[in-house]
């Protein structure tokens, strides 16, 4: 049984996500903590995957580190889409990178695609993953060659759209595993590019 921890101060909504995740994937172990517990001791507690909201009161990125230094799959959670910490959250090349308002279902199927070992990234976190890439790679918007496949780019230009990975799979008539694939390559190739950039 895969083990889950959600890092997420304690509020309703948390404990809503948490009871309807427990509900609609009752094969999996659920433990929501906060900051507090978190600090006294929850970072010892063992899982399969960790999911951290960006609003939790510890260092983000020495959390990250932790997990993954563990080798746990690891995504945040977050509102945000200010470009130079998504740009830092990516150079870890997580897991998962999810965004408040997620549906159920997606939900469920991001989850289940980090616990097969593939990356799940939202498309309102993707836009800004798009408009990063190519003001790193070239400063004209147009298509550098030789970064991504053909294919690659068309998955890329469909995520800046905003579809999600099983939308994008009917619209280019491949199977949501092939995204998923995509996803992940673009995710990698992205992670090359941006370690050879500075920190601004």
């Amino acid at each position: 049984m895969s083990e889950i921890i959600i890092i997420k101060e304690k509020d309703l909504v948390r404990d809503i996500v948490l009871e309807k995740l427990t509900e609609h994937m009752p094969d999996y172990s659920w433990r929501a903590i906060d900051s507090v517990e978190f600090l006294q001791g929850g970072q010892e507690l063992t899982c399969d995957l960790v999911i951290i909201d960006l609003g939790i009161k510890v260092d983000i990125f020495e959390t990250i580190e932790h997990y993954l230094k563990k080798n746990v799959r690891t995504a945040i959670w977050t509102s945000e889409l200010e470009k130079p910490i998504l740009r830092n959250l990516f150079r870890y090349g997580l897991h998962g990178y999810f965004y408040n308002g997620m549906e159920l279902s997606e939900l469920v199927f991001a989850i289940k695609s980090m616990l097969n070992e593939q990356q799940y990234i939202h498309p309102k976190l993707s836009t800004v993953l798009l408009s990063d890439y190519v003001r790193l790679t070239n400063k004209q918007p147009v298509r550098p060659k030789g970064v991504l496949t053909e294919q690659e780019w068309k998955v890329l230009e469909e995520l800046g759209r905003g579809l999600n990975n099983g939308s994008i799979a009917k619209e280019l008539y491949i199977s949501t595993r092939t995204v998923n694939n995509h996803v992940s390559s673009i995710l990698k190739n992205y992670m090359y590019q941006i370690e050879r950039m500075p920190l601004y």
